[in-house]
């Protein structure tokens, strides 16, 4: 058996579930290759409203990279810079870059790459019994700096000091008091917190959605520095179908309710 990445999509909305149960859905390298192909090839959809990252199991959203490929694939230093570089990283920045909202549904245990992708996305939906940490300085390497760079914008460097040099691991709870989790929800309602969630994020306007994805990420980047040029870039909606339509609908909603 070998994982995979299955792709589903229903209109505006699309699920990718990492699959790889045998290993508690750990990711090989062909499986980063092709989650980073999948959420590429999503972005390129103007209509996609929301797109959901899963683990195939309660077990699991992720247990990280696949040990069994260190020695055949993580050996030497080009396959180490080749790994982080092109396929971790490749695969983060694709989810970060998507301009769709990216939702985390996390269940069990969410473990150095997989924690990596939930903190690429933009809300992370936890069940009460999954568990977070990054410990792989027990295996006497560190995270690789770009990906604990995504952290840190996350979490800070408090958070990301306790995660990374102390190696803890968190529980639900624990997680979204640190700020690892938008939220922390009992298993029998995690289905319907992550569907609604869902529901929430499609009730948007598309273009708005997206404008928001873009701000949160450029004010993570440095809140100091923004200038007059991208504060009037997200007016441009003014000029949008989408904000004449939706301005039109308030109104005409607001005279039935007179």
């Amino acid at each position: 058996m070998t994982g995979t990445i299955l792709a589903g999509k229903s209109g505006s909305r699309a699920t990718l579930t990492i699959s790889y149960p045998e290993r508690r859905n750990a990711l090989t390298i062909l499986m980063w290759q092709e989650l980073a192909a999948q959420v590429r090839a999503l972005s390129r959809d103007g209509g996609m409203r929301c797109v959901v990252i899963r683990g195939a199991t309660a077990e699991a959203f992720s247990a990280g990279a696949d040990i069994s490929e260190f020695g055949t694939a993580r050996s030497t230093y080009e396959q180490v810079v080749r790994f982080h570089e092109e396929y971790v990283g490749g695969c983060l920045g694709a989810i970060a870059a998507c301009p769709t909202p990216v939702v985390a549904a996390i269940q069990g245990a969410c473990f150095g790459g997989g924690l990596g992708i939930a903190a690429a996305c933009d809300i992370r939906i936890a069940a009460e019994g999954a568990r977070f940490g990054a410990p792989v300085g027990r295996m006497g390497f560190p995270l690789a700096l770009g990906e604990t760079e995504a952290l840190f914008r996350l979490v800070g460097p408090s958070v990301t000091a306790e995660l990374l040099i102390e190696g803890r691991l968190f529980d639900a709870r624990t997680a979204c008091e640190k700020g690892l989790v938008s939220r922390v929800v009992e298993e029998d309602d995690f289905e319907r917190a992550v569907a609604a969630t869902v529901e929430n994020i499609c009730a948007s306007g598309i273009l708005a959605a997206r404008s928001h994805k873009r701000q949160i990420q450029r004010l993570m980047r440095d809140a100091t520095a923004v200038t007059s040029a991208e504060r009037m870039e997200v007016y441009s909606f003014a000029e949008s179908e989408e904000y004449q339509h939706g301005v039109a609908a308030f109104l005409a909603k607001t005279d039935r309710q007179r």
